[in-house]
């Protein structure tokens, strides 16, 4: 396994290579990172004509998605080039042209109130493309700012015209092997892991209970913000109709508003209903948590047996929500270990937060070490974290560093740190 991680602001943005070369794009990180960063490494894919499998949005929020929404706005740019290639009036888009992507695989829910009160399992995922419908250009310029309305409203913004094979006919959670579009991608009593390639991945989060709480908040933001649906649907309608490049900036969608949705300890619903696979190849075992929390991770190892011993020692532990301390804690440092610990987040909101960073060295070599997995003992170990910071949030970052670097130097080389200082930096197990 080969893990790219890029420069992704304050989001997750990596890209994962199995050893016969299948490639899954896990989260896209901010839209400016795509812009700065990514887009031009994952180009030479398409140089070398090969593809992204399938690009993994592991929940609905701006700094995992709106990469993603980047990315195949670029594709669309490039195909209205080719549609009109040879008749004049379209410039070639000054950007590279992304790969291809196979699939994607993202959990949202229908506008419809009515129909979101039906059984959870029963609703249909959202197609991610549909999201770069906030600009549909026929005359495109180059780097042009893509807009973002609701991250997840699958049928106002018409997900089934969007993801016809006329636009970029890119298959939403249709897994291989399968033969349609899955619902709702959760752990299920006859789920069977999915393959791509030499990688086996098994979903371990969301349960239908984490799910049940996103659709609930959802249904009480849908129900609160009926005039705004009408509006996006009504905008998006006519873009579509006349395939034109609109001058008007959308209105703004936020699902920070979970109207009678508690947090879940200190972290919200969209977060804790995040889309984690546990990926293996061969021996080799890499967990993908995206922004969950450490109870629900634990629960939903337990759930699939991963926790039959009480501990998991993996070889790659994706942290979640760039290592807040709302998300992870002394209980599931003793119980999760790995030889490679990823730590996305640029400073802001001070994440990767020291405390966590505490709680890994002290389960790790703490002088009352706490890890229970025997393969962790006396095993050295790397922090990769995928920035040195950027704007504001860069003071931050420096004081995590020079901190990081005596924790390096107490560990006797059990220790070691990586800080991502360019576009991008490469982890392989």
């Amino acid at each position: 396994m080969k893990f790219q991680i890029f420069q992704s602001q304050k989001g997750d943005c990596i890209l994962l290579e199995s050893a016969d070369g299948r490639r899954i794009l896990c989260d896209g990180g901010m839209a400016e990172s795509m812009r700065e960063h990514v887009r031009s490494e994952l180009s030479k894919l398409r140089a070398k004509k090969k593809k992204i499998d399938y690009a993994y949005v592991s929940h609905i929020d701006q700094d995992h998605i709106s990469g993603i929404l980047q990315l195949l706005n670029d594709e669309l740019e490039w195909r209205v080039y080719d549609f009109h290639k040879g008749s004049g009036g379209v410039k070639k888009p000054a950007i590279p042209r992304p790969p291809e992507i196979g699939g994607i695989w993202h959990n949202a829910f229908h506008t419809q109130v009515g129909k979101n009160a039906g059984p959870v399992a029963d609703l249909l995922a959202a197609a991610a493309p549909a999201l770069l419908a906030t600009r549909i250009p026929k005359y495109a310029d180059a780097g042009e700012e893509m807009y973002q309305i609701a991250t997840s409203i699958p049928e106002a913004i018409k997900v089934s015209r969007l993801a016809s094979p006329d636009i970029l006919d890119i298959p939403v959670n249709k897994l291989p092997g399968a033969k349609g579009p899955a619902p709702l991608l959760m752990i299920r009593d006859d789920m069977k892991p999915v393959q791509v390639g030499s990688l086996k991945l098994q979903i371990v989060g969301p349960s239908k209970d984490e799910l049940k709480l996103l659709r609930d908040g959802w249904n009480n933001w849908l129900r609160s913000n009926r005039t705004k649906i009408k509006e996006i649907d009504t905008e998006l309608k006519k873009k579509i109709a006349e395939f034109s490049n609109s001058s008007a900036v959308p209105t703004a969608v936020t699902l920070r508003d979970w109207n009678g949705i508690p947090d879940f300890k200190g972290v919200t619903a969209p977060n804790i209903a995040s889309l984690m696979f546990m990926v293996h190849e061969g021996e080799k075992t890499a967990l993908l948590t995206g922004d969950s929390q450490q109870d629900i991770i634990l629960k939903g190892l337990e759930q699939t047996g991963y926790l039959n011993k009480g501990y998991l020692h993996l070889n790659v532990l994706k942290m979640p929500h760039h290592a807040s301390e709302n998300n992870f804690d002394d209980e599931i440092a003793s119980i999760i270990t790995a030889d490679h610990y990823i730590l996305c987040g640029n400073g802001q909101n001070t994440n990767p937060d020291p405390s966590v960073i505490d709680m890994i060295y002290n389960a790790r070599v703490g002088k009352g070490r706490t890890a229970k997995a025997p393969e962790a003992d006396g095993r050295k170990f790397t922090l990769w974290f995928s920035t040195s910071g950027d704007g504001k949030a860069v003071a931050h970052m420096k004081k995590l560093r020079a901190k990081v670097k005596g924790l390096v130097s107490r560990s006797n080389g059990k220790m070691r740190a990586v800080f991502n200082d360019k576009s991008c930096v490469t982890l392989t197990v």
